[in-house]
């Protein structure tokens, strides 16, 4: 017996097969409902070529001259015989050669099952709702069980587990099934945990959210989740999604298997299918309806009208934008080249066709070649590029559809060399799309300029979107890779396809910052309207392509290649500055920016913290390019970063600022760094980092006036951090693996408290999670002080943090107890600073001592001294004979009378001796 899905794909077969015969012909609309090839703005002539009394009147946009095998097009062409030159351009792409594409892109999470769905124009976008299963309910209640396990272990670190119900199918049908609030046959998440025992939860929020009348209206307290759509369009009146979430925190561990189980019913007592997705936005039962629900999978099924390309009301911002690039071409072309199933080549097609009809109509006059903007234009062609060279040989594909997606490329490629835009990742992409059309369409007269076009373009535009420093100007981790990833991909494609590639000169500067800036485990740091995923793989086709083997070494995470020359490094011009002790995944890093550009946050000063196993103060991410509160708060307020909120208002990241240091030595680093974000105030941050000690972080508030001015510090932690205050000290609880520990020097001056905050690792995936406010009030400078110390899984450690003259004596004890001052102008536990900063720290009569400025006293003895002012670091052995000396950029004079051997950056040095004085001259 058919199901409807066989029904369906034969059907878009059926009317593929028919479409375009003829330029009126039928084609399959995204609902299997027959549409006419559209008539392009590009005519037969001017696409062909005209030809009279043996020339051309109208120039072809193909290259017969060229491309010898074009000769029975070129033929029917000067004859005017226009359907017969596209039966012999089709016959001609079917059997030319085949040409490697760009690498299909796609704006989700790819998984097994959405082809059908794709076909039937139900689409989603981003990765905050991931199709997982399609249900069936009969007419009576129905239990159904789906393996949820692959779920458990990365739901559980973002604090909880989501799902979201909606309709297969349009029609006039209610499904419901029951919630928590039932009297029984509720919804549960049983869990068998690593130890065999069993734990099966309830919802901790489930809700439906309903169009129409009850658009406001909250259904978190009823007995049933409603699920419901009919009509035309991406939605009706009448129609209603499902959502549960399950709460993991305090689980433990990842459990060994999960499964979900619901009780339903189809109420027409027919029997319906309804899709399951996981659902990555947390929610409030209570409040959450459909007006305030940004949504993103909406379904066109059975709609005769299908898709409009379109931005469907109350929709994401981005959906408009985003489902024009037709990020599903590639999982679908896949497909067809997997399985030759016509139905596939044949849904994609009409979808492609009706496309170019709809888009032709408004968008201007490069048409469906333009339309909506040209960042989305660029990323459809390369989409469309990967998935023709598979549809070329599919007999769904007719002569008149070939020449009509012809007829749209040559329209791009005339858009893609005259368009501009002021943001450099978008002209990287339209640039490196028109160089993709001419190398794979390298038949159109056209293609040699394209190819020249953009590689002038990319030559040029590298360069200019780094700072001096090598730096990219886009305050944005995730947008940076993807310039990098054009560039892999542009010199992929000429190369395979047998032309040079010649705009890679700044590519190397690139991949270094994009490598300085990872994480210790290859992850991205996340900063601006970035993800958190992981860079290992993009890194090495950067390490490949520019054959470096140092790069290759931090893609590997030092299985391959070799160590870089570096660890900790500052970008004095991008701004930003990176304290690491190493480049493998048990390493410690932080990063701290001053950083601006498209794409930023208001998040001056902020730092991301990670040490041995995970990000202890993350970046909190973006969740969408909306207006809804959460992104709002998340891409809009200062107070979602690791800095200070001044007076409840945003920094502007326009605003002066600079990175003023970032010092770095085999034991200790030192960045600093200041910005005007907040008018009225200057904020400077200074970052002491001991290695895989702790850091000492200290922000200098000065107001411009004489008023009292509110202060935030905030700490932002993982959703499963589970923090706690103990008299002002905070401290996470993960269950496993490293811990944070965040103390004040002065408690007593802040209100410490624990609000709860957004993480969003990825794009519209966001939950709650805890963060760590430190509130005050102050008229004048104020200075805070705070010891960040990681403690690592069988090492407990903690701190006392002691204000001692001028300066901090900061206590640490439990595994490797240790004590040490951090040094202002003035006196501080005995020591004396002539400077702007310093730290002391002595283990007997060994010391480790960092100056910036010109002297450092022990009593009355000057430990450390120099004539100019200079930042260096210095390790005294007296047992062992040795000093050791970072950093040095002047005559430096040191209390060492024991000395037998100096280094300094790890060379042995000659040094003189005058007392108990050596003089070293770097």
């Amino acid at each position: 017996m058919l199901t409807r899905r066989t029904v369906l794909r034969g059907a878009l077969a059926a009317t593929a097969a028919a479409a375009g015969a003829t330029a009126g012909a039928a084609h399959p609309g995204p609902s299997a409902t027959a549409a006419p090839v559209p008539t392009s703005d590009v005519g037969d002539a001017a696409f062909f070529g005209a030809w009279d009394a043996g020339a051309w009147t109208t120039a072809p946009a193909l290259d017969y001259a060229g491309t010898p095998a074009l000769a029975d097009v070129e033929s029917a062409a000067k004859a005017g015989d226009y359907p017969a030159a596209g039966d012999a351009l089709l016959a001609y792409c079917r059997s030319r050669p085949a040409r490697t594409t760009p690498d299909w892109s796609y704006n989700g999470v790819y998984v097994p099952g959405l082809v059908p769905l794709f076909l039937d124009t139900i689409w989603t976008l981003g990765k905050g709702e991931i199709y997982r299963s399609t249900l069936h309910v009969t007419g009576t209640d129905t239990a159904v069980t789906t393996d949820v396990t692959d779920l458990v272990g990365p739901a559980r670190t973002a604090g909880g587990l989501g799902f979201m119900l909606m309709a297969r199918t349009k029609s006039a049908r209610t499904i419901e099934f029951h919630s928590a609030q039932a009297a029984q046959d509720g919804p549960t998440l049983t869990l068998r945990m690593p130890d065999g025992t069993t734990r099966t939860l309830t919802p901790s929020q489930d809700t439906y959210i309903a169009n129409g009348a009850d658009a406001t209206t909250s259904f978190g307290d009823s007995a049933v989740l409603q699920v419901r759509d009919e009509g035309t369009g991406p939605y009706s009146a009448t129609t209603r999604k499902a959502y549960l979430w399950f709460d993991l925190t305090g689980l433990g561990a990842d459990p060994a298997a999960a499964s979900l189980r619901l009780v339903g019913r189809d109420t027409s007592g027919d029997g319906a299918d309804v899709l399951l997705y996981q659902e990555k936005e947390g929610f409030d039962a209570a409040t959450r309806t459909w007006s305030n629900t940004v949504q993103n999978t909406f379904s066109w099924q059975g709609d005769p009208g299908g898709f409009d390309w379109k931005k469907p009301a109350g929709a994401d911002n981005e959906y408009g934008y985003q489902l024009p690039r037709f990020y599903f071409a590639g999982p679908v072309a896949d497909a067809y080249a997997d399985s030759r199933d016509e139905s596939d080549a044949a849904g994609l097609i009409g979808l492609m066709l009706d496309f170019v009809a709809d888009a032709d109509s408004y968008g201007g006059a490069a048409g469906a070649g333009s339309f909506p903007r040209n960042l989305d234009a660029a990323a459809r062609f390369q989409n469309w590029t990967y998935a023709y060279e598979i549809l070329r040989t599919s007999p769904s594909l007719t002569a008149a559809a070939n020449t009509a997606i012809l007829k749209t490329v040559t329209k791009a490629g005339r858009f893609f060399t005259t368009t501009t835009s002021t943001t450099p990742n978008w002209m990287v992409t339209i640039k490196s799309t028109l160089l993709y059309l001419g190398v794979c369409f390298a038949e159109f007269s056209a293609a040699a300029g394209w190819r020249d076009n953009a590689q002038d373009y990319l030559t040029r535009v590298l360069t200019d979107a780094l700072y001096p420093d090598g730096g990219y100007v886009e305050a944005s981790s995730s947008y940076a890779m993807g310039v990098a990833q054009d560039f892999v991909g542009d010199a992929t494609v000429c190369q395979a396809n047998g032309f040079a590639f010649e705009a890679a000169g700044a590519l190397r500067s690139l991949a270094w910052f994009l490598a300085d800036q990872t994480y210790p485990n290859g992850f991205d740091p996340a900063y601006g309207d970035s993800s958190y995923g992981d860079q290992r793989g993009k890194l090495g086709t950067l390490a490949e392509l520019l054959d470096d083997d140092a790069l290759r070494y931090v893609a590997t995470g030092g299985a391959h290649g070799t160590a870089p020359d570096h660890t900790s490094v500052g970008y004095p011009d991008t701004r930003v500055a990176v304290q690491r002790t190493g480049w493998r995944g048990d390493d410690w890093y932080l990063r701290l920016n001053a950083d601006r550009g498209a794409h930023s946050h208001p998040d001056e000063l902020a730092v991301q913290v990670y040490v041995a196993d995970r990000p202890l103060l993350p970046a909190m991410g973006a969740f969408t390019y909306s207006d809804d509160p959460k992104s709002a708060w998340l891409r809009g307020r200062t107070q979602a970063n690791n800095t200070v909120e001044i007076d409840g208002r945003a920094q502007d990241s326009t605003a002066p600022g600079a990175l003023t240091t970032a010092f770095a030595s085999p034991w200790v680093d030192l960045a600093a760094g200041w910005t005007d974000g907040t008018p009225g105030v200057r904020h400077t941050r200074t970052v002491l980092f001991v290695h895989k000690g702790l850091w000492l972080v200290t922000d200098d508030l000065v107001p411009t006036d004489g008023g009292e001015h509110g202060y935030e510090q905030t700490w932002h932690l993982l959703p499963d951090a589970d923090p706690v205050l103990d008299n002002g000290t905070a401290t996470t609880r993960f269950a496993s693996g490293t811990n944070l520990r965040i103390v004040p020097a002065r408690p007593d001056r802040l209100t410490a408290t624990l609000p709860t905050g957004l993480y969003s690792r990825v794009t519209y995936e966001v939950t709650d999670a805890r963060y760590v406010s430190y509130a005050t009030r102050a008229t004048g400078p104020l200075t805070l002080d705070t010891v960040l110390l990681p403690v690592l899984p069988g090492q407990p450690r903690n701190a006392r943090v002691t204000p001692t003259g001028a300066g901090l004596r900061v206590d640490v004890t439990g595994t490797a107890p240790a004590t040490g001052y951090l040094l202002r102008p003035g006196t501080t536990g005995g020591y004396r600073l002539t400077g702007t900063l310093g730290y002391a720290e002595a283990n007997g009569p060994r010391h480790r001592l960092l100056l910036a400025g010109t002297a450092l006293y022990q009593d009355d003895t000057a430990l450390l001294a120099t004539d100019r002012p200079q930042t260096v670091a210095v390790r005294l052995d007296p047992a062992a004979g040795t000093v050791a000396v970072d950093g040095a950029s002047a005559e430096l004079r040191i209390a060492a009378p024991w000395a037998s051997r100096v280094t300094v950056d790890g060379v042995a040095t000659a040094f003189t001796r005058s007392g108990t004085t050596i003089t070293v001259h770097p």
